[in-house]
């Protein structure tokens, strides 16, 4: 059976509003009566599958969207790719295999996402995991420095993970993105949702790099000892 969300933050946000809407109903139903909760809730139920509808029109994806408009207004003076860092690139990763051939180089624009936990997700209290975005930001621009490459990023919406990738689709002509993800057992939930989206709605490549952090930390201080 086909599932009626692109991604798991998706599904998520749906059963926040889902259980918002019902929590209304019923306490407008207790206040006015149940006629008046049930006819709120078939409402909002109406006006949620009209949206559905007209938002799964072929070809009003908002990356895909998104992706036109930058195709449509950005400034073509080079090849350019989106890196979505999930995880910083870590200082020793060869640049040709992140960026491709060594001349000349791309320019790259850097998102680095807010993932935070279901639990704070709710409450927004997100201040950790901010930084965290920061410290993944400043890892991969001093990455792109070192090998040098030109780079500019900023971090993520802290409650949609997607808005950040659109802004930047839309801004510039991108030619590729690169998602950067922990490994399977240590991924946040945001992680794959987002990949898959973009993977099912991006008409440019997505590519998938996974990066075991902790691994790169452990063998760093190795070297250094």
């Amino acid at each position: 059976m086909r599932l009626p969300f692109n991604s798991e933050p998706e599904a998520f946000r749906f059963a926040l509003a889902f259980a918002f809407v019902v929590g209304v109903s019923v306490l407008l139903g207790y206040l006015l009566g149940s006629v008046a909760g049930i006819a709120l809730f078939t409402l909002i139920a109406l006006a949620a599958l009209v949206w559905d509808v007209r938002s799964r029109a072929p070809g009003t994806s908002a990356l895909g969207v998104a992706e036109q408009t930058g195709h449509e207004r950005g400034a073509r003076d080079r090849r350019r790719i989106l890196v979505v860092a999930n995880e910083a690139l870590p200082g020793n990763a060869p640049p040709d295999e992140i960026v491709g051939q060594p001349e000349p180089r791309p320019a790259l624009d850097v998102i680095a996402p807010v993932l935070q936990s279901k639990s704070h997700f709710v409450t927004t209290d997100i201040d950790r995991e901010t930084e965290e975005a920061r410290r993944r930001l400043r890892e991969t621009l001093a990455w792109a420095s070192e090998h040098g490459i030109e780079a500019t990023g900023e971090v993520g919406d802290p409650i949609d993970p997607l808005a950040g990738i659109e802004d930047e689709l839309r801004r510039f002509d991108i030619d590729e993105v690169i998602f950067t993800t922990h490994p399977p057992e240590r991924a946040n939930w945001l992680e794959a949702g987002t990949l898959e989206r973009a993977r099912a709605e991006l008409g440019i490549p997505v590519r998938h790099l996974v990066i075991d952090g902790e691994q790169v930390a452990e063998e760093t201080r190795l070297r250094n000892t």
